[in-house]
């Protein structure tokens, strides 16, 4: 239960008996609620966000995420508008012509100095029979690209959720650093004041008093400095997710008790699932084969290119005797052209491409050889960090029960004078170093635990 919880019904109680009893003015009683109001409006407006919340509003308002969006809708314009260039072309238009001085009339074809205006009108279509395959190798070219930048925007993301996942895991620490400060001060507290009245009955020295009071300050400022961390972990988290620095915000705590691995992972077979399907391999493998397209492209412009065009045009000349309709009838003219273009020489622009592309296809096949040692560095890495923080949790959790009973031990002996309050101190420090040994391993442990997990299933489900 959180402590606003626990002061809001400490305050609700006192209300109750205080209007019970009829022990203090009305004033005072009207006051109590109005406290106890506030109190209670804070507590729940203070929201609690989980991971998934986190992640998806994350999600939505990543700045580099929304960037990768914007380039997969401009990718898809590009695919549609290669597939475009199949289609054939198909323009129309008019031009009107004022010759003043000398000029060919054009009735008589004679030579006139007078004034003439012609108009004229045209339609043409054209399109490419063959061109080796240049317009269907660039549409697979954009598609692979397509595929190649929603593997990236997957990728972003992914990373976006480790890292919302890494200042999630950190505020989490820090929360339970600050609690256990607090509970240690507390104690501090609770001992101080029980042996400040032993020594006002004269069963303790004073000295002791204040050996206990001193450590009481001391919890007190690792209380201060803990409380610091967390807000700065938090408001690392705020930033991460783009929220105002005052709002009001709070995570949920709640973990998973189930940490022992009951399989342990083996690197090969992880390697071979996560392969094939992390985004970051599947965007080096599309790019790979868009370099390939993109080759194909070039070669294209190596093979004949067959093309047909057709077009209709007519005119009107202001000197013809004839009426504007029967002169755009009489004057139309048709057109259909068949034509094949052969490559011969090009002063090299056409092979020296070809040799470039064949340079940036090995490149991408590097680029993803390296993506693939690097992925499975990572999960060698992964598959250790978890065995690893597996010891460290067990070795930790055993450790911390250990100090628990300690300290529970010194802290009888001291009550019965039986320990001072050096050793009280010494094993209070023990089991707080044990206590957030323990968080801290445990954290670490889940957080790993769940790379795996990403590197079984391509995303962050598992979190949700």
């Amino acid at each position: 239960m959180k402590r606003s919880e626990i002061i809001s019904k400490k305050i609700l109680s006192d209300h109750q008996r205080v209007i019970k009893n009829h022990c203090i003015p009305v004033l005072w009683r009207f006051t109590i609620a109005i406290l106890f109001m506030l109190i209670s409006t804070y507590v729940h407006s203070q929201e609690v966000w989980t991971i998934k919340r986190c992640v998806d509003h994350a999600v939505e308002n990543n700045i580099d995420l929304n960037i990768a969006f914007n380039s997969i809708d401009n990718q898809e314009i590009n695919l549609s508008e290669s597939k475009a260039q199949l289609l054939p072309v198909l323009n129309m238009g008019s031009g009107a012509i004022i010759n003043f001085g000398r000029n060919i009339d054009g009735n008589t074809n004679n030579v006139t100095f007078k004034r003439t205006f012609s108009n004229d009108y045209w339609i043409s279509t054209s399109v490419d029979i063959f061109q080796g395959l240049v317009q269907q190798n660039t549409i697979k070219y954009n598609r692979f690209l397509l595929s190649a930048s929603i593997a990236e925007a997957n990728y972003i993301k992914n990373k976006l959720v480790l890292d919302i996942l890494t200042a999630y895991y950190t505020v989490l620490y820090s929360k339970g650093l600050t609690d256990v400060a607090r509970s240690q001060a507390d104690l501090s507290e609770l001992q101080y004041k029980r042996m400040q009245k032993l020594v006002d009955v004269g069963r303790e020295s004073p000295i002791t008093a204040q050996e206990l009071e001193s450590q009481w300050a001391a919890d007190k400022l690792s209380l201060t400095l803990a409380q610091n961390d967390y807000n700065k972990t938090l408001l690392d988290l705020k930033h991460l997710l783009r929220l105002d620095a005052g709002e009001n915000f709070d995570i949920d705590t709640t973990l998973t008790n189930s940490y022992i691995l009951l399989v342990k992972p083996e690197v090969d077979s992880l390697f071979n699932i996560a392969k094939q399907i992390l985004p970051e391999i599947k965007q080096q493998e599309y790019l790979f084969m868009a370099s390939e397209k993109d080759l194909a492209v070039a070669r294209g412009y190596i093979s004949p290119r067959l093309y047909m065009s057709a077009g209709i045009n007519t005119g009107y000349f202001d000197g013809d005797t004839l009426s504007f309709n029967s002169q755009i009838e009489n004057n139309q003219n048709q057109v259909v052209n068949f034509g094949l273009v052969i490559p011969i020489f090009n002063k090299g622009s056409v092979s020296s491409k070809i040799k470039r592309k064949r340079i940036e296809i090995e490149n991408q096949q590097l680029v993803l050889e390296r993506q693939k040692d690097d992925l499975y560095a990572e999960i060698w890495k992964a598959v250790d960090d978890v065995n690893s923080a597996e010891n460290e949790f067990l070795s930790a959790k055993e450790l911390f029960e250990f100090s628990e009973l300690t300290l529970q031990n010194v802290t009888a002996k001291m009550e019965k004078g039986l320990a001072s309050a050096t050793d009280y101190e010494a094993s209070k420090q023990r089991y707080t170093s044990a206590k957030a040994s323990l968080l801290k391993a445990q954290l670490i442990y889940v957080m790993r635990r769940q790379m795996l997990e990403f590197y079984k299933t391509g995303t962050w489900t598992h979190l949700m």
